[in-house]
This record gives C-alpha cells, sequence and structure tokens, in this order.
C-alpha cells in the first residue's frame, strides 16, 4: 500500500511528526493538516475534513498529551467519542484502513513478569487514559468487523528523542545535568523500552501501510533500566537521585514488549540504539537553547 492516501491527524505530535516523515520515506501520499487539535471534537471539522480530503487510510494520533496530565484527564472521555465518530465518517466516505495510536497503559500492569510483552496479554488498564484507549479500539473493532473495515492499534510504549515535550524523562535529564540541579526519578531498576520516536514513527508507519489487524505492540523490544538511561546523559548520575521519585501506582517494574509480530508483518527493525537517540537528543536540546 505504499501508494496510499493516508491522513495523520495530529501530525504535528511529537510521534505523529515522525510517522509523517516515515509514510514520506515509504512514498504514501500523506495528510497532515495543521490543524488545532480542539478542532476535532467538534463534528463540524471532523466532516468537513474527511469530505475534503477523502483519505483511503487513517492514522489516527491526535490525542489529549499534557505531560504528566493525560493519564487522569477527563478529555479522555471527549476523544473516544470524537475518535469513533471520526471512523465512522471516515468509513462513510469511502476510507478502508484504520489504525490508531494505543498505548502500552491498556495492558494489566498487575501482573509481575520479565518476560517480554506480548498483544495477547490480558488487558486491565489502571488509568482513565489506558481505560480510553482500550474502549476506542474495543468499539472500533467491533465496528470494523460488522462493516468490513480493516483496522488495527499500534499500542506504543516509551517513545523518547527528537522534539519531546521538555517535562518529559529525557529532556528532564539533559537539562538537570546542564545546570547541576539535582533531579528525582524512579529506582535505578525501573525497566522500560526506551525507543526512540523516529523508529515508532517508521514502526507505526509500516503497520498502517500493512495488511496486519489487530494490537501489534511498537517499541525496539530491548530492555533499558532507568539507570541506563541516566548513565548515558553526561553528567546525569551526578545530579539524579534514582528512587527520589516513588512509580506512579500500580506501575511495573519491567515492562518492554515482544516485537516478533511488528517484525513479522511488517519487516521492521529499529534503526537507532539508544547512545544515538541520547546524542541526537543532546543536539536537538543545544541547538534549541
Amino acid at each position: 500500500m505504499a501508494d496510499a492516501r493516508v491522513l495523520v491527524t495530529g501530525g504535528s505530535g511529537f510521534v505523529g511528526r515522525q510517522i509523517v516523515a516515515a509514510l514520506h520515506a515509504l512514498g504514501a501520499d500523506v495528510i497532515a493538516p495543521e490543524m488545532p487539535r480542539p478542532d476535532l471534537l467538534t463534528p463540524a471539522a471532523r466532516g468537513d475534513l474527511l469530505a475534503r480530503t477523502r483519505p483511503d487510510t487513517l492514522v489516527h494520533a491526535a490525542w489529549v498529551t499534557a505531560n504528566g496530565a493525560y493519564w487522569g484527564s477527563e478529555a479522555n472521555l471527549k476523544w473516544v467519542c470524537a475518535t469513533l465518530d471520526l471512523i465512522r465518517v471516515f468509513r462513510a466516505t469511502g476510507g478502508r484502513r484504520c489504525v490508531l495510536i494505543g498505548s502500552c497503559a491498556e495492558y494489566d500492569w498487575s501482573r509481575a513478569t520479565r518476560t517480554p510483552w506480548r498483544e495477547t496479554r490480558a488487558c486491565r488498564p489502571n488509568s482513565l487514559y489506558g481505560a480510553s484507549k482500550l474502549a476506542t479500539w474495543t468499539a472500533l473493532e467491533a465496528f470494523a468487523r460488522q462493516s468490513g473495515l480493516s483496522a488495527a492499534t499500534a499500542r506504543v510504549f516509551v517513545p523518547v528523542g527528537l522534539h519531546e515535550a521538555p517535562g518529559r524523562l529525557l529532556p528532564s535529564l539533559i537539562r538537570a545535568a546542564r545546570d547541576g540541579r539535582d533531579i528525582a526519578t524512579g529506582p535505578a531498576g525501573l525497566t522500560r523500552d526506551f525507543t526512540d520516536v523516529r523508529d515508532v514513527g517508521e514502526a507505526v508507519a509500516r503497520v498502517a501501510l500493512s495488511a496486519v489487524q489487530g494490537p501489534v505492540n511498537i517499541g525496539a523490544g530491548r530492555p533499558v533500566s532507568l539507570g541506563d538511561l541516566v548513565r548515558l546523559v553526561p553528567d546525569a548520575a551526578r545530579v539524579a537521585r534514582l528512587a527520589g521519585r516513588p512509580p506512579r501506582a500500580g506501575e511495573p517494574a519491567w515492562m518492554v514488549p515482544d516485537g516478533n509480530c511488528l517484525r513479522s508483518t511488517t519487516g521492521f527493525v529499529p534503526r537507532f540504539t539508544p547512545e544515538a537517540t541520547v546524542a541526537d537528543a543532546l543536539a536537538y536540546w543545544r541547538a534549541a537553547g
């Protein structure tokens, strides 16, 4: 589907801009309107957008993203309703394939395990954000079966890198190390798949242009501890107070996706190592002042 006409909502966001870039690189005809995000919460704006663009593929990356606040924001509920209506109109205007940006927060975080998380893992969100993402996918999956729409949800784990919001972990570490200011973090052993956002964008783009349906985990499949990430940022080890901030309630100590489904269905192979991601992020923030 390299000749697909793809509409990307939220295409100017942290992950969205990388999805757009990857789709262009893969030869797709990409539509990524620079719309104020609240517009998609109004029926008229959604209908007008789809009537004007007539995409055959939709990648829905727009959602509430305010750092930290999105976990419990009531705006999640508005986005569930807006997303499902967007997809309904998309199908009615001839759309054939839809890919949601889902989240690892949809899974059951209470099952302690140090083995990679597969798409078959039970879903039991412990946040409004995760529950809203899962509710959206559950409804879309049923609608897709009923309407013949091809549908997938790209469950993103932990993207890091260029254009990241300043309050997120990696930019915060970089800034604290630069300023010589202490920063409280989670425990050193907290392990995640810190995946370069450029790799995340490519993985989602490949899912969009493939025929895979259902949940697909998005990540490099590479465990990186918080202590290891701190050591990659110059001077951060001097200022990071590891375990100075307790993990979020119910947050698992180890959360890394199994990448077999992503690889086998799309051929995706991550391009950026954690070292390269941190080096490029340092250069980006230095240039940004």
